[in-house]
């Protein structure tokens, strides 16, 4: 048998964030839409929200801030994937074993999602401000703008409001999501075998772990948004992430914190499909080629 060939680092980063980037565009409609539910921009529902957008700023107008999300994207994924595969591979020299216990895939994971969120997060802030109201009501249509305005405001940490429940929340999202993934690969490929085993298995082992790790997680995230649009208008309404849960379940109880969750999931589905099953591909790819 051949023997696999070792795939470097960077190419590793650039599969990921390649994956993220097909993946994230691919869904953006939806997700701006989500976006503006969540952080309550909206309350005309799915459809409602959807006229409105295309009626008031165009068909492009339902990808807008997506530069600002793939800007963020590229080196999240890239740098979520390779950490990934990095922890794991440390485990595996730990530990001293080929095949990991399926809970090493949760810490390597969470790990890996803190690191990337971290280092991308005014990105992400920025993505937020850009897609979470509409272009009638706020004048900035670039991620520049956005960045500097904001730090003109609110100074340099206002670009990190809301990290507090990202982090919170990178731990267990990456976390169920990466082992997830991989305790449904092993079950597929201890069925199938390596040889049986396809890109449509992929896809469907991404898509299952990235439904079940956003819904469980979806109040953190709900949360977060909330944090990030805070002051744009010149208001400061809660006082930290505690703050936020505790008086936005007081006020408007806890269906509040899944506003936004349908089209959510509805985007999440293909999102975590296209995202494993490129980067799995690839490097399936590579090592036969």
């Amino acid at each position: 048998m051949a023997k696999k060939r070792k795939i470097p680092p960077v190419a590793k980063m650039v599969a990921g964030g390649t994956a993220g980037i097909i993946a994230k565009t691919a869904v953006a409609p939806v997700e701006r839409i989500r976006i503006l539910a969540q952080t309550g921009e909206s309350r005309l529902g799915t459809m409602g929200t959807l006229t409105k957008i295309v009626k008031d700023e165009g068909f492009l107008g339902l990808w807008r801030g997506n530069v600002a999300n793939c800007l963020r994207v590229f080196p999240a994924k890239a740098v979520l994937f390779y950490s990934n595969d990095m922890w794991k591979s440390k485990f595996k020299f730990i530990l001293k074993a080929k095949d990991l216990p399926p809970g090493v895939g949760f810490i390597s994971g969470s790990l890996a999602g803190m690191t990337a969120s971290f280092a991308t997060y005014p990105l992400d802030f920025a993505r937020t401000r850009l897609s979470g109201t509409f272009a009638s009501k706020f004048g900035e249509v670039g991620i520049w703008p956005v960045m500097f305005k904001t730090i003109q405001k609110e100074g340099i940490t206002g670009l990190y409001k809301g990290i507090g429940p990202t982090l919170f929340g990178a731990l267990p999202y990456e976390g169920i999501k990466f082992g997830c993934y991989e305790i449904l690969g092993n079950a597929i490929l201890k069925r199938k075998g390596q040889a049986q085993t396809s890109i449509l298995d992929q896809f469907l082992c991404g898509a299952v772990a990235g439904t079940i790790s956003g819904f469980v997680m979806y109040p953190n995230d709900t949360v977060r948004k909330i944090l990030q649009m805070q002051e744009r208008d010149g208001k400061s309404n809660f006082n930290g992430a505690l703050d936020c849960y505790v008086r936005t379940f007081r006020n408007e109880g806890l269906s509040r914190f899944y506003r936004g969750v349908v089209p959510y999931l509805s985007r999440m589905i293909p999102n975590s499909a296209i995202q494993f099953g490129i980067y799995e591909s690839f490097k399936q790819w590579y090592q036969r080629s």
